[in-house]
């Protein structure tokens, strides 16, 4: 792998590890309202998208009588009081460290709003890696593209200078929109099937960063 100078990293299913309280919270919500829950992780990695509305609508929530935005807070609200009973991959703190330590600028770019994802990233005791943490205006787990748009323009890193590291072909997508290379780990919210379709390189853990501070 070629050297980079800047790492930005998503966060939920990237260095979080939450796809089962992500799949607890969705099957809560849909329980709740008498719907059946998802079946199963595969399904759940098969299905998961962004915008999440999309995900909501596939997987039964009924957004023609319901507000998504209300489903999306009442989610948020569970997110944010269960958040602990997750935690970071157990390759993640040693690697973020490594990349640091070889000077290289990380950041994070989430669609999770943004007041939470300071919030959590300064509870796992890792916001001391970042030169930035970007997050969302909102709870709606919309596009997070036009805020890595932004980010390049005020930097103005040259994209061959950048690895967006992520987990869905979202991260895929918000990649190549600012034109940099991209990453996807298989363990996170899409199944390695579906990423390995986008022609990125497709991982097992983040060991592979290692490559990138040997020298």
């Amino acid at each position: 792998m070629k050297e980079y100078n800047c790492i930005i990293w998503d966060w939920n299913g990237t260095l979080l590890d939450d796809v089962p309280l992500n799949m607890e919270i969705v099957n809560t919500l849909l329980t709740e309202r008498g719907k059946k829950p998802v079946e199963s992780r595969e399904y759940y990695l098969r299905e998961f998208d962004f915008p999440v509305r999309d995900f909501y609508l596939k997987v039964g929530f009924d957004l023609e009588n319901e507000d998504f935005s209300l489903i999306a807070r009442e989610y948020a609200s569970l997110y944010n009081e269960n958040y602990p009973h997750a935690d970071i991959f157990s390759d993640a703190r040693d690697v973020l460290s490594l990349v640091k330590h070889s000077g290289k600028e990380q950041l994070i770019i989430s669609a999770t709003e943004q007041g939470y994802l300071l919030k959590q990233v300064a509870y796992f005791e890792l916001e001391h890696f970042f030169t930035d943490i970007l997050g969302s205006g909102n709870v709606l787990g919309s596009s997070k593209i036009e805020t890595a748009k932004r980010w390049m323009k005020e930097k103005g890193y040259n994209p061959d200078e950048v690895l967006f590291v992520g987990d869905t072909l979202h991260d895929f997508e918000t990649a190549k929109a600012i034109g940099c290379d991209c990453a996807l780990v298989s363990r996170g919210h899409n199944s390695r099937e579906r990423l390995e379709k986008t022609g990125c390189d497709v991982y097992d853990s983040l060991e592979f960063l290692k490559e990138t501070v040997k020298k």
